[in-house]
């Protein structure tokens, strides 16, 4: 007798914003990129990053999100070489099958497309294929969130991405708001 096969649950997942493996990358000592080449300063805010996606890395139950069409992994390697440690994460989470893949659909200039209200919400064009990712996984059954280490226009989007059920998990999320203020003015929310 055959049984019925129901839904399959996909493993929690995030989608990790580039910045997060530059951050990261800059902390380890054994790879090329350099502190100078993130906005983070403290030695000790980049360390927290490089233990995130460390231990990211180490378990199996956290699979990253990337698309077939390489979109997302294309902004990877243009920002960072194959001896990154950012990039030997993606690709140790490739190697063992801890990702899920998601297609995206793009616009006519290449950029992921995104709903109406989010696309207002979502300016950095770039960053909308990340938020496109995440929200393919989610609808895949995934509990996806997306990780932000340095970015401030994820707090711009936030509230947006909240309504379509998007969490926005901010690694350093006191620096980031005392950037983000800086950027805006002591007096601007931005939720």
């Amino acid at each position: 007798m055959a049984e019925a096969c129901g839904p399959q649950t996909l493993p929690a997942s995030r989608l990790v914003d580039t910045n997060v493996l530059i951050v990261a990358s800059a902390a380890d000592a054994g790879s090329p990129f350099r502190a100078e080449g993130t906005p983070v300063d403290d030695a000790a805010l980049r360390q927290r990053v490089f233990d995130w996606l460390e231990a990211f890395e180490a378990d199996p139950t956290r699979h990253a999100v990337l698309d077939a069409g390489w979109q997302v992994c294309g902004e990877y390697g243009h920002k960072l070489s194959e001896q990154d440690y950012g990039w030997l994460v993606m690709m140790h989470k490739i190697d063992h099958n801890e990702v899920v893949w998601v297609d995206l659909q793009p616009d006519a200039d290449g950029n992921a497309v995104l709903p109406p209200a989010l696309a207002s919400a979502v300016t950095d064009l770039a960053d909308r294929k990340m938020v496109a990712a995440a929200l393919a996984a989610l609808a895949l059954g995934s509990a996806c969130q997306l990780t932000n280490a340095s970015d401030t226009d994820w707090l711009d989007c936030q509230q947006a991405l909240r309504t379509v059920g998007l969490e926005v998990e901010n690694l350093l999320h006191d620096w980031l708001v005392a950037r983000w203020h800086t950027k805006h003015g002591k007096k601007a929310r931005y939720d």
